[in-house]
């Protein structure tokens, strides 16, 4: 019985010590980042594209906390929608969620065209601290 339980103990600490980088990944001082996925109304898809262009301009514009915000459409499913956003922090995110034109766009006028919506927090694995922009 022991010595399971010292084997127990010594492949906890060796998962551990090999997975720190994971630990690392989620300190406050790491990216706030997203992925959406949305399912457009089908009659809806090219006024919801309109408005999700409009959200990625006015947030790049707007947020110096936002890193990234994508918007991509599924190829097998041209009412699937993702967004991959990224933030400094969740600080920034939140500031990104509280602005007027977020509330204009996003609120009122696109989640009326959304049938279904899924957030997902995520966190990059190979953060590295700020990318150049040789790196984008």
């Amino acid at each position: 019985m022991k010595k399971q339980f010292f084997l127990f103990c010594a492949l906890f600490f060796i998962f551990f010590s090999a997975n720190t980088h994971v630990l690392k990944a989620q300190k406050t001082s790491e990216p706030y980042v997203i992925l959406v996925e949305f399912i457009l109304d089908e009659a809806k898809v090219d006024e919801a594209i309109e408005l999700l262009s409009e959200i990625q301009s006015k947030t790049l514009e707007n947020e110096e906390g936002c890193l990234v915000y994508d918007v991509l459409l599924s190829e097998e499913d041209p009412t699937k929608v993702f967004i991959y956003e990224s933030y400094e922090s969740e600080k920034a995110f939140k500031t990104h969620t509280k602005a007027a034109y977020y509330n204009a766009i996003v609120v009122k006028k696109l989640l009326p065209l959304v049938k279904q919506q899924k957030i997902t927090k995520v966190f990059p694995l190979n953060f590295e601290g700020e990318m150049s922009d040789a790196e984008i």
